[in-house]
């Protein structure tokens, strides 16, 4: 038996531990206090085909030398995230233990290195994560691959699988996302508003202005920078920032040829979703449940409570139960979805 044939123990259902309830509790634990392993990576350059570059950091483990066949995870953060991100290293010291390969990407402007080109990434820019996979194949052929994404990096995971549709399996062979805005108009109505604007948007929005001023000496003429000092909603950022750097006429267009919703219907592998109903940055409510029960790809595993990619669980701070890293490398390695 392989490493990766080892049955998981825990169970699917979610018991978030008795000292952090509440959506909000669990939003901001999950951001601060999830376990953070020191891992070996090796981080690697790759130059993108219009002339930036994606910064992609490897596990340092025998399971990436070129002999072994070890299935490999591609793994997408969310929102000003990265590679270093909690949950990205949780997952790949999940990964490690079971002696996989895990990748995590580092999306343009993530990596601690600004990108050479204007634009920036975003929550559709799934052309990365199409030149990635192709790389990684020719890298490692023969080998299984399966793609993670947490909330935008799942939301790309997702339009990329709806694009490609059939043509994903030869490719990718399964792949689980947590926390996903399904739709970006909506979930961005949700982060302008009440308690998540003056928390997680302004904490996202300041990072994110810090990024995008760096480029006014590159690029001086490239949008209005003077408008960044008085932006306090991803919809004024969006129209002012992300929609004029990337191409797209403004803010509504960008969220509607972005929102993975619409490409749920192609979605044509073995794919997981992993999301909280009381998720504040996108409320099970507005989940776009009828497209995904179309689906004869997609499972489920929808939990009451566990926040944006939060889902702590265990006794104490110091004891946490790994239980999102668990359930996704339970479906990604043991679980089957038939193909019809």
């Amino acid at each position: 038996m392989s490493p990766y044939d080892m049955p998981m123990k825990s169970s699917s259902s979610f018991n978030p531990s008795w000292w952090c309830r509440g959506a909000h509790a669990q939003t901001i634990a999950g951001a601060l206090f999830r376990p953070t392993p020191r891992l070996k990576l090796n981080r690697r350059r790759f130059e993108t085909p219009d002339g930036d570059f994606l910064d992609v950091d490897f596990l340092v483990a025998d399971s990436l030398n070129g002999k072994s066949q070890a299935p490999l995870v591609l793994i997408l953060h969310g929102l000003e995230g990265s590679s270093k991100a909690s949950y990205v290293l949780a997952l790949l010291a999940a990964l490690q233990k079971r002696g996989l390969a895990g990748a995590a990407v580092n999306m343009r402007m993530c990596s601690g290195e600004a990108n050479r080109l204007k634009q920036t990434y975003h929550s559709g820019k799934t052309e990365d994560l199409d030149f990635l996979i192709r790389e990684c194949l020719k890298e490692f052929p023969g080998r299984e691959m399966y793609l993670a994404g947490y909330s935008i990096g799942g939301n790309i995971v997702l339009k990329w699988l709806g694009e490609n549709g059939f043509e994903a399996r030869g490719k990718v062979q399964r792949a689980a996302v947590v926390s996903v805005p399904y739709d970006l108009t909506r979930a961005v109505e949700a982060m302008d508003r009440g308690f998540n604007r003056e928390v997680y948007t302004q904490g996202l929005l300041g990072r994110l202005k810090k990024k995008v001023e760096a480029k006014q000496k590159a690029f001086p003429d490239a949008l209005a920078y003077g408008g960044l000092k008085g932006c306090r909603t991803f919809r004024v950022f969006d129209g002012l920032v992300t929609a004029p750097l990337n191409g797209f006429r403004n803010a509504d267009e960008y969220w509607e040829k972005t929102s993975c919703q619409f490409f749920l219907k192609n979605v044509k592998i073995p794919t997981l979703l992993i999301h909280a109903e009381d998720d504040p940055f996108f409320p099970g409510s507005l989940i776009p449940r009828d497209e995904i029960e179309k689906s004869g790809f997609i499972k489920t595993l929808f939990v009451p409570c566990g926040g944006h990619i939060g889902f702590v669980s265990g006794a104490w701070p110091w004891q946490q139960v790994p239980w999102l890293e668990e359930r996704i490398l339970e479906f990604l390695i043991k679980n089957h979805l038939s193909i019809p």
